[in-house]
C-alpha cells in the first residue's frame, strides 16, 4: 500500500517539474504581490514538511518539528518556510536568494526523493504515527494529505508565475 501512496505523490512531483519549466531566475524569490509568497518560498515550504515528516526523527511533532534532526539536509529545509506567518515575516537568506530556478526545482525534487527513500526504508505500519506526533496523524493520513499539499502548492507556483507576467507551460 505504501507504494500506491508514493505513486500518487510522485505524480504530483511530475507536475512540479512543469511548473518550474522556463521559470526566470529573477522571479524565483520575487513575491508576486504584497502578502503572497515567492515561488522559492513555496518550494521551501513543501520541502520542509516532506523532509521533517518522512526523514525526520519525529522530534517536536507537527507543532514544532526540528529540521536539525532530519536525515535529509537542504537549504530549503529551513524553519522560516514552516508556515505562512513566519515565511511572510522572514525574508529568504542570501544563500536562498543565490539559488536559480533550476537549482530550487532540483533541490525540491532531491528532498522529495531522499525523504521517500527514508520512508520506504522505514516501511512503517501506515496506521501508526511518526514518533512524537499526534497519534491521529498516521503515516497513511500524512501521505494522503501530501498528495494534496504538493498539488495545491504547485497550483500556487503557476499562479505566481502568471502574476509575475510569465506564461508557464500549459499543463
Amino acid at each position: 500500500m505504501l507504494d500506491t501512496y508514493l505513486e500518487f505523490l510522485n505524480e504530483g512531483y511530475h507536475e512540479v517539474g512543469f511548473a518550474f519549466d522556463g521559470l526566470a531566475d529573477e522571479n524565483v524569490w520575487k513575491r508576486p504581490a504584497e502578502g503572497l509568497l515567492s515561488i522559492g518560498e513555496i518550494a521551501g515550504h513543501v520541502a520542509f514538511w516532506e523532509a521533517v515528516k518522512y526523514a525526520g526523527d519525529g522530534g517536536g511533532g507537527l507543532e514544532n518539528p526540528d529540521p536539525a534532526k532530519c536525515r535529509v539536509k537542504s537549504l530549503l529545509i529551513d524553519p522560516r518556510f514552516k508556515y505562512y506567518p513566519t515565511t511572510i515575516a522572514t525574508p529568504p537568506s542570501s544563500e536562498h536568494l543565490a539559488m536559480t530556478a533550476k537549482q530550487v526545482c532540483s533541490e525540491l525534487l532531491r528532498v522529495h526523493n531522499e525523504s521517500m527513500a527514508h520512508l520506504k526504508a522505514l516501511n512503517p505500519d501506515l496506521d501508526t504515527a511518526p514518533p512524537d506526533w499526534n497519534p491521529h496523524h498516521t503515516y497513511r493520513r500524512l501521505l494522503k494529505y501530501a498528495a494534496f499539499h504538493v498539488a495545491y502548492h504547485t497550483g500556487q507556483i503557476y499562479t505566481a508565475r502568471h502574476l509575475l507576467g510569465e506564461t508557464p507551460p500549459d499543463n
